[in-house]
């Protein structure tokens, strides 16, 4: 089945890392650093110090990037390798990071509760794919299997597996002994953004965020602007693993690319540079660092239930319920169990108050509690229609009354006139959409107009982090193309 998959040119054929491997692979992508000759060569010579002597160098597919493969005549554990080969390069100094020079297999986290697998590679010389055999100088010469075959057993034979089992002892101690150190803030965003970028797509619905994530990168810690950023971030894009099984986007991808390049462009700077926008915060607004994760996992923990609610896949019974939303949202039970009233229905408000408006339009659109202080002398509390997320009772005068039952009742969620928030705003971009809008002269029905037509009829409450910012991008835009009196 592998070989007739193989041999359809239509179809990419991958393949992953067991416990045992008899080979690995360093993958220097096209416009690498390492993708010359001499860059080979220096790998070259780095791997012969732990006794790999024999490497095969194949061109991995019409992108030019290079694929060089190290054959062993037996099975060696696979992380001894991982964590050899990688202890190996960078004490030479090499440079290891997704979309320039990787390892496989890579040196990949122990899974406690999930199996956590190897990164795939796709396999070599498939026909029509623009894999084949180079020589030492990058020429193509030819892409016959026999010769591979034979290149690779040649290969095999001159291992120094003696020197090759000191280096995984090595790399093995090294790797355990290693310090647990706090990361710095940029470390760890960095290595985020690393760790995302090589992950690649997982699924369908991630085209826009993986974007962000690599032209992000490719601004702040590659220094890129202009055309290059644009080139790097389809060029790292179009080789992620995922993209042609996931990314619905292929055909209009140099687009989407180039929208998302420029807004990264417009909002990041190169890591050591001056801000290229404001950045200064009121010291009595500044926000923890503390009170900054806890926000963002309330923001993590909002969003995976609605995800599963609108799914129809929230649970009912409480522990499956926080099991399911601690998974999706990427927090601990502890940190969910802080934030009660977010997901568990005994703790959860009957009315949610939305977050604050797009504008002050929009805020002027809300009833004013001055004007309608008859209605509110009640001992119960009676929210504002607006601010409710559903339907308000049409009673006869008589407030709410909890036990009328009238078909025309709102459901919690079913009004689309009261659209639930994806994401809040951060504040620092949202002050900056509406600088944007206010620079424009534009009324409230004109930017709710604008938002709709780019967004598939979403207002502004409805759009995530990503399209927040990629509303900024096109307001800007907008602003260049404004006709000049």
């Amino acid at each position: 089945m592998l070989w007739n998959d193989w041999q359809d040119g239509q179809v990419l054929i991958g393949v992953r890392f067991a416990h045992e491997t008899a080979y690995g692979l360093i993958d220097i992508d096209a416009g690498s650093e390492y993708c010359t000759a001499e860059g080979v060569a220096d790998l070259r010579a780095a791997l012969e110090t732990i006794g790999i002597t024999r490497t095969i160098l194949t061109r991995s597919s019409w992108s030019g990037g290079l694929h060089l493969y190290l054959p062993f005549p037996e099975p060696v554990n696979t992380f001894n390798l991982a964590v050899a080969l990688k202890e190996c390069l960078k004490s030479q100094g090499f440079r290891l990071r997704p979309g320039q020079l990787e390892l496989f297999p890579n040196v990949k986290a122990y899974g406690v509760e999930t199996f956590i697998e190897y990164n795939a590679h796709r396999l070599p010389l498939q026909p029509a794919s623009g894999s084949c055999l180079v020589d030492d100088d990058l020429n193509p010469i030819g892409d016959s299997l026999a010769r591979f075959f034979w290149l690779w057993d040649g290969a095999a034979g001159h291992q120094d597996m003696e020197a090759l089992q000191e280096a995984f002892r090595i790399g093995r101690m090294n790797h355990r002994k290693r310090p647990k150190r706090r990361n710095h803030p940029v470390d760890s965003w960095r290595q985020d953004l690393d760790t995302e970028i090589s992950d690649g797509w997982t699924d369908y619905g991630q085209t826009n965020r993986i974007l962000k994530t690599i032209a992000c990168y490719g601004r702040v810690f590659e220094g890129l602007q202009g055309q290059d950023l644009i080139d790097y971030t389809l060029r790292i894009a179009t080789t992620r693993p995922g993209y042609e099984q996931y990314c619905r986007h292929q055909h209009d991808i140099e687009r989407k690319v180039t929208a998302w390049a420029r807004a990264a462009e417009k909002y990041y700077w190169p890591l050591g540079t001056t801000p290229i926008r404001e950045t200064d915060t009121p010291h009595d607004k500044r926000v923890s660092h503390n009170q900054q994760q806890s926000e963002d996992a309330q923001n993590r923990i909002r969003a995976a239930y609605t995800d599963l609610e609108q799914a129809g896949e929230l649970p009912e019974q409480i522990t499956a319920r926080a099991t399911a939303i601690a998974q999706r949202a990427r927090v601990s039970q502890q940190t969910l169990y802080k934030h009660l009233s977010l997901w568990h229905p005994h703790h959860q408000s009957g009315v949610i108050n939305e977050p604050s408006s797009f504008s002050d339009v929009e805020q002027s659109q809300i009833e004013d509690p001055a004007e309608s202080s008859d209605s509110l002398q009640e001992e119960a509390l009676h929210p504002l229609e607006k601010k409710m997320k559903c339907e308000a009772l049409c009673a006869d005068g008589g407030g709410s009354d909890f036990a009328f039952n009238s078909p025309d009742r709102g459901v919690r969620g079913d009004d689309i006139q009261f659209p639930q928030v994806v994401d809040p705003p951060d504040p620092e971009l949202h002050a900056q959409v509406q600088h944007q809008v206010r620079k424009l002269g534009w009324s409230y029905d004109m930017i709710r107009q604008f938002i709709a037509d780019r967004f598939e009829g979403k207002r502004w409450l409805e759009l995530n982090g990503d399209e927040q910012l990629l509303l900024l991008y096109y307001l800007q835009t907008a602003e260049l193309n404004e006709p000049r009196g």
